[in-house]
């Protein structure tokens, strides 16, 4: 089965085990960091980890690799459809989860307020090739977090991003880039 096929059938079969993502990931090539270059969308990769459903909440519109050292990690877009491009340092990826608060409407309308402080026109992260599970591919890496988001190619419009925080009993966060 090829990959995008095994792809489609992940994402709509629901939540997966940690350990079934990483198998596929470890399936799919490596990109470089050409290949990352523009924006793009992002969406869930469902796989029970406590992150699972927060983004998209926020509306979470993706990332922006404007060159291999100017990359904007957390993009989203508001509630009046304007795109901000927030700084990472405010937010403690050790705390960062689903709660009630977080997934209800007043929790989407705090974090859309909060944006107006937050936002930022710097660049926050760079691209560069890292190793990650026997394999060199594109990596985000965060310019204030020890936070690396690896990239490989599910096709030429879709990759799967995996999350590796450097923290004590941290599991993979999965999510999906789509080219805008």
């Amino acid at each position: 089965m090829n990959c995008a096929v095994k792809f489609q059938d992940l994402l709509q079969s629901g939540p997966v085990h940690t350990d079934q993502a990483l198998a596929f990931f470890d399936e799919l090539e490596p990109v470089d960091v050409s290949f990352m270059l523009g924006s793009w969308r992002g969406k869930g990769f469902p796989t029970h980890h406590r992150m699972d459903g927060l983004m998209e909440n926020f509306n979470w519109y993706g990332k922006i690799f404007e060159s291999s050292e100017d990359v904007h990690p957390l993009v989203f877009q508001r509630r009046n459809g304007d795109i901000v491009r927030l700084n990472p340092i405010f937010f403690p990826m050790k705390y960062a989860g689903r709660s009630r608060l977080s997934m209800s409407a007043v929790g989407r309308l705090m974090f859309d307020l909060g944006t107006r402080l937050l936002k930022t026109k710097k660049s926050r992260a760079r691209l560069r090739m890292t190793e990650y599970r026997g394999k060199v591919s594109a990596t985000m890496v965060y310019d204030q977090k020890a936070i690396n988001d690896v990239f490989r190619k599910v096709d030429d419009n879709t990759v799967l991003g995996v999350m590796d925080l450097k923290a004590e009993n941290y599991r993979p966060f999965f999510f999906v880039l789509e080219r805008a």
